[in-house]
């Protein structure tokens, strides 16, 4: 989607926390917007920014004063050290079409300067009085103008690029044309996670015995779920294992280990383990079935039976969480989703991505590590709706069933 502006949000370095709050709802507002962030890429102010627009999942650019590009904060989508030093600073006003200034500092000083000097115009929030003493000359100048709040000084940048603001949900959750719904298996059933389409906002959790009831539990008539993203398999085999488990297993290192060969169809039939063991033998050339995966066989006839149901189905995929948080994190986890800093870890990779978890929910209690898993498949969901994922296959497999066997992220 084209931008609707590029804004810069300028400040110091060195910030209060208040400012750096200030600036964090700032970056939010002016994403939901539909604009671009644009900061020096650095702490303070500059990081508050970024980090609020990913929590809306918007877009940030951070102009680096130095050559390094490591020296960017974490929260920024791209990064371009110009080796310009202070100069970057001109540079920073001219790419955008107005200026947010939170706090001041002797940088923040020349920004809001270069900007009342060549027409940009600038919102100080938070920002000194020493502009309303300089005089007005020429046409080309424009006096800064302040702001009394985060939502006033993003209301006032609408205003002076001519833009209308976009609508919003009751409670600020910003206008999607769609959601999408991750499931992961849970004690006595399922959990799901409902994520806007854009891929970043509050999940809001359903749960229910089985997917149908999940599925059912959604406010239709709030949201319009596109797609449904599960973590169990989708597309069982007849015979031998299926190319999505190798592919993905080979990619998760150590966390290869979560991922479980799918039992093939009769195996799943049966009404023992050991019967089922004996037919897993026979069709897959002497590979026995393992009791983990035979424990899911409830689970995955669950997930079977509705996609291959009649009546109304929403269109399903299957994921698998450990490699969504693979490819968040840039390569397959340490860490167990079962300790507390595994928990922690797969939190921030979310939190990175602007997926933000309810806020009663406890790391500590049993279940959330489902909750996590359920909020991955869904960031997995939203992708393949935008068109972003990749699925393992490339080229799915068929069994007798004629349904298309790949694991999406």
């Amino acid at each position: 989607m084209r931008p609707r502006g590029y804004v810069g949000v300028v400040g110091p370095g060195a910030a209060t926390s208040e400012q750096v709050q200030q600036a964090v709802t700032v970056g939010r507002l002016l994403a939901e917007q539909g604009l671009v962030v644009v900061t020096g890429g650095l702490g303070g102010v500059m990081a508050g920014a970024a980090r609020g627009c990913a929590q809306a999942g918007g877009t940030s650019l951070g102009l680096l004063p130095g050559d390094d590009r490591s020296a960017a904060n974490p929260h920024l989508s791209v990064t371009i050290p110009t080796g310009l030093g202070e100069m970057r600073n001109a540079l920073l006003v001219r790419a955008c079409d107005a200026v947010v200034a939170v706090g001041h500092s002797w940088g923040t000083v020349s920004e809001i300067a270069l900007a009342a000097r060549t027409g940009v115009p600038v919102v100080l929030l938070d920002g000194l009085r020493l502009f309303d003493e300089v005089p007005v000359d020429g046409d080309d100048v424009r006096a800064p103008r302040h702001a009394v709040s985060p939502e006033d000084a993003v209301s006032s940048v609408l205003g002076d690029l001519g833009l209308e603001t976009s609508p919003a949900r009751e409670g600020g959750e910003p206008a999607y044309d769609g959601w999408v719904l991750g499931v992961d298996g849970a004690r006595g059933g399922w959990t799901g996670a409902l994520l806007p389409v854009s891929g970043a906002g509050t999940v809001r959790i359903v749960a229910g015995a089985d997917l149908r009831t999940v599925i059912d539990r959604v406010d239709h008539g709030a949201v319009h779920v596109e797609l449904v993203a599960v973590d169990a398999p989708i597309g069982l085999p007849d015979t031998g294992r299926r190319r999505a488990d190798v592919e993905v297993r080979g990619r998760l290192g150590p966390r290869a280990g979560s991922v479980f060969a799918t039992p093939v169809r009769d195996a799943l039939a049966a009404e023992s383990y050991a019967e089922a063991r004996r037919i897993s033998v026979a069709r897959t050339g002497g590979t026995s079935l393992a009791a983990q995966s035979y424990a899911m066989r409830r689970a995955i006839l669950d997930v079977d039976a509705y996609v291959r149901g009649e009546g109304p189905t929403l269109p399903v995929v299957e994921v698998h969480p450990e490699l969504c948080f693979a490819i968040m994190a840039g390569a397959p986890l340490a860490s167990s989703k079962k300790t507390p800093e595994g928990l922690r870890e797969r939190e921030g990779l979310l939190l990175a991505q602007g997926i933000r978890l309810p806020r009663d929910l406890d790391l500590g209690r049993r279940g959330a590590d489902d909750v996590l898993d359920s909020a991955a498949a869904a960031w997995s969901a939203a992708r393949v709706v935008r068109g972003e994922a990749v699925r393992h296959p490339a080229q799915p497999e068929r069994f007798s069933d004629g349904i298309d066997a790949a694991i999406w992220v």
